[in-house]
């Protein structure tokens, strides 16, 4: 329970309840003298992703090509600052993570791992995970 003070003079007491308290005894919380106001609340449903496939994929592939755009920038200025690693074969960042040539990246493979990732999360949160 909590006091809330708008004026000095003036109190007011909130009380939340989690859980479903129909039946429940409020008087040993408030006075008779209180007066308790109800307030409803709308069922809490779990996130459902409503998009249509066509809306989906258009949001992948825009995601896809800022991370090939993202990496070819990365890999152009590896490759200007000579960041070659010559027992890997390959570029790397300035924290040392390998970067992709970037005629390797492909935008529909980009948007299929998307996908999986998408769908793994919605197993994840609906409890279907194997």
């Amino acid at each position: 329970m909590k006091q809330i003070e708008e004026t000095p003079n003036e109190k007011s007491r909130a009380l939340a309840v989690i859980q479903d308290d129909e039946g429940f005894d409020w008087s040993e919380f408030f006075p008779e003298d209180d007066v308790v106001g109800f307030a409803f609340m709308a069922k809490v449903e779990p996130y459902k992703d409503t998009r249509t496939e066509e809306q989906k994929y258009t949001y992948r592939k825009m995601i896809a090509q800022s991370i090939k755009d993202r990496n070819y920038r990365a890999w152009k200025e590896a490759k200007r600052a000579n960041k070659w690693d010559p027992d890997r074969e390959c570029y790397l960042d300035q924290k040392g993570n390998i970067i992709v040539e970037p005629s390797t990246l492909i935008v529909e493979t980009l948007i299929e791992s998307l996908k999986q990732e998408d769908e793994h999360r919605e197993r994840e949160r609906c409890g279907k995970e194997s």
